[in-house]
């Protein structure tokens, strides 16, 4: 009994004890908070590449005519591309040449880009003048010129250039003018052609049908003339590299010249004063010519509303023919860098920018210059609208293209040409004996030169 209390007891205390204990501390729990911070990064700025060529000068010489819209608005773009300003300096057409000459063969640094016909390129390279571009000239650029203007700028197996205006001359008619007076078709002989435009003479729709421009000392004549002898079915030279143009079809080249303006009266006595391709045509856009040869692809100005008040009178068919065929002149053109230029490398990336493809889509699009790479040619944009400037009809007049002669005498026996044509049209000398002179002087120039 007493040990029975003594444990009830025991158990009560044990009960008090564990109500008056503290509470456990219970085991705490760990708690991950993520917190997102906000940080606002200012990005440090790319800086713009400075042109490696920044600050250089070059000069080109140049005509009024050559600096055209598009030509300046191209200098411009590729002076902001490459850092270069060019000097552009622009003197009267028959006295580029000469001055470009003076520096050269004086190994002055007057001029550091230039263009070059191909008449000139042999004299030019073989003087040293050029400086070869080889070291420039990717496998690329080498598959992509087209064969017909590397004729301009390829000399001894080596690049002396770019191809600039890879080109030759079209026979451009006014359609419109033709319907009025009858035709329905542009003339495909010369004899027609003479024919057509007594017609539209009579028809009191145009006085001169026929646009030249024999101005003084200007090549287009060397070109007509060269023109007129192998449609005509002549040549100029023998196989020994004798002149033969004082007789047959030469002499008759030069008496239908003659007869066009005095006889017939289908040019314009005024020719003789015109210098110019863009003259030729404007005179056409005015509605006082019918027929003209024009070089590169003429219509994308002619038939241009924005650009020409009979847009849609214009289109393009093969040279008048000859005995000899329908034949033009070809005629491509090159930029050339000066030997004795203090900066070839930066001339060679101005160089590139105005005659490499980009350069050259640019003066198609906007003025119908020919290029001169077959990737421009195969660009969608460019074959969509030489389709539309009668690019068939000029792909056939490729198979009838007179080539201007090579000889390492050639500006002169030139100069001589055209001072012979100017005597006979101005009535001094017949062409017989006009032609017989110069055919003397070419045998001079033949001894000089020792070919």
């Amino acid at each position: 009994m007493k040990t029975r209390k003594i444990w009830i007891t025991l158990a009560v205390l044990g009960l008090v004890l564990a109500a008056c204990a503290p509470p456990a501390t219970p085991t705490p729990v760990e708690k991950r908070v993520e917190v997102t911070r906000i940080v606002e990064v200012t990005p440090t700025p790319i800086p713009t590449p400075t042109p490696r060529f920044m600050g250089v000068t070059l000069t080109l010489i140049d005509n009024p005519e050559g600096q055209t819209e598009a030509m300046i608005a191209l200098q411009k773009r590729c002076e902001e591309q490459t850092g270069i300003r060019l000097n552009v300096e622009v003197v009267p057409h028959e006295q580029v040449r000469p001055k470009l000459l003076a520096a050269l063969s004086a190994k002055l640094p007057t001029y550091d880009l230039f263009y070059v016909d191909i008449i000139d390129l042999p004299q030019y390279a073989a003087a040293g003048y050029v400086h070869p571009l080889d070291q420039f000239i990717t496998p690329e650029m080498r598959a992509d010129i087209l064969p017909f203007a590397e004729k301009g700028v390829i000399y001894d197996g080596k690049w002396m250039g770019l191809p600039w205006k890879a080109e030759w001359m079209s026979f451009v008619y006014n359609k419109k003018m033709l319907q009025d007076a009858g035709y329905d078709h542009p003339p495909r002989t010369w004899d027609e052609l003479i024919e057509m435009s007594m017609t539209l003479k009579k028809k009191g729709i145009v006085k001169y049908p026929m646009v030249f421009s024999w101005g003084a000392n200007y090549e287009q004549i060397t070109v007509d003339y060269v023109m007129l002898v192998k449609s005509l079915g002549g040549e100029l030279f023998d196989a020994q590299g004798n002149p033969v143009f004082n007789q047959g079809a030469g002499v008759k080249a030069l008496q239908l010249m003659y007869d066009m303006m005095h006889t017939y009266e289908i040019v314009d006595p005024a020719a003789l004063t015109l210098i110019g391709g863009g003259k030729r045509r404007d005179i056409m856009m005015a509605g006082q010519g019918a027929f003209v040869f024009l070089w590169g692809t003429p219509l994308l100005v002619m038939n241009d509303p924005k650009k020409s008040p009979r847009a849609g009178e214009f289109d393009i068919a093969l040279a008048p023919a000859g005995p000899g065929g329908p034949y033009s002149v070809a005629g491509p053109m090159g930029w050339a860098i000066s030997a004795y230029s203090k900066n070839p490398e930066a001339a060679w990336e101005f160089l590139r920018c105005i005659a490499g493809p980009e350069g050259e889509k640019f003066m198609f699009l906007q003025e119908g210059a020919p290029p001169g790479w077959k990737s421009v040619l195969n660009d969608p944009e460019v074959a969509m609208k030489l389709k539309e400037a009668g690019g068939d009809v000029m792909l056939q007049q490729a198979a009838f293209l007179a080539l201007r002669p090579a000889l390492p005498y050639y500006s002169e026996w030139s100069a001589g040409v055209q001072k012979a044509v100017h005597e006979v049209l101005t009535k001094q000398k017949t062409p017989q004996q006009a032609l017989d002179d110069l055919a003397a002087y070419t045998r001079e120039l033949k001894a000089k030169y020792g070919r």
